[in-house]
């Protein structure tokens, strides 16, 4: 049964059309986001299958993104398609045009930054929908459901302020943004977030959201550093009171990402630079 329900997405549908069958799905297994949440890398798998009684030519589906032919869109229940942002550019591609066989598919996995996505912004229902312009005709995919929502005060278990460091914090309190590190809630798993907010004298709304990982429940945590001046933070918890060792996490102060060892060399490199020496009067 679940060989059977992994695969019912790639299952004949209505909008099957011209003997070709389009799909497309998140890898990530969630499809509840927080608002603002970045999904810059996350993956995306479009598969075309050919649905057809005979052997039938296609454009390798990286190359119908890069012309144009490849579309994918998210669409507020009002029908209000999401803005992208970037990747608009198309190029000239003269590829070979492979073939597949009856009931064969091919796949290739994207991420939400090829179709010009960086977030999920206000809260609501929406549609990822895909469209594959080819020699037959223009085919679709089922539509996926996603949702964008504002966790309920209940729903977050955790929450801690992350100290602000450099120029913002020599500034009064109200005009200094936020950044904080929490525990969320989402329907019947706790994640890791990291998500920034506006001044209070700016309204003080979330300006950004990244999924830092996933924690098998309510844990207690100890955050390490500041942000405000891109350095790292360094989170250590337990996944379990009763679990012998700790996990450590270092993230960007900006972004939320793994900090990576290139960051850690710019970073050291900067500490060995010496302070500028005030110019005498």
């Amino acid at each position: 049964m679940t060989i059977i329900n992994a695969n019912a997405w790639l299952f004949p549908a209505s909008a099957d059309k011209f003997g070709w069958g389009l799909r497309v799905r998140p890898l990530e297994f969630w499809r509840t986001y927080l608002s603002k949440e970045s999904v810059y890398h996350n993956q995306l798998s479009v598969v075309l299958i050919n649905r057809s009684d005979k052997r039938q030519d296609y454009t390798p589906l990286k190359t119908a993104r890069q012309v144009g032919e490849l579309q994918i869109s998210i669409v507020h229940s009002t029908g209000k398609t999401l803005k992208s942002e970037g990747y608009r550019y198309l190029l000239k591609v003269n590829a070979e045009r492979p073939s597949l066989d009856v009931g064969q598919f091919a796949r290739f996995d994207f991420s939400f930054e090829h179709f010009g996505y960086d977030e999920l912004s206000e809260a609501g229902e929406y549609e990822l929908r895909a469209s594959l312009k080819t020699a037959e005709g223009l085919i679709v995919a089922p539509a996926v459901k996603l949702k964008v929502i504002e966790p309920d005060a209940d729903d977050i278990l955790f929450s801690q302020t992350i100290p602000l460091e450099g120029y913002q914090a020599k500034w009064p309190k109200e005009k200094q943004d936020r950044a904080v590190l929490q525990q969320i809630k989402i329907g019947d798993r706790i994640w890791l977030f990291y998500r920034k907010f506006l001044s209070a004298e700016n309204g003080g709304k979330v300006t950004f959201a990244y999924r830092v990982a996933e924690l098998s429940g309510k844990c207690e945590m100890k955050v390490e550093g500041a942000f405000g001046d891109w350095n790292p933070l360094t989170i250590t918890y337990k996944a379990a009171p009763y679990h012998k060792f700790t996990t450590t996490l270092v993230i960007n102060s900006v972004d939320g990402k793994p900090w990576t060892a290139e960051e850690e060399k710019h970073r050291q490199e900067k500490l060995k630079k010496p302070a500028p020496v005030p110019e005498k009067k």
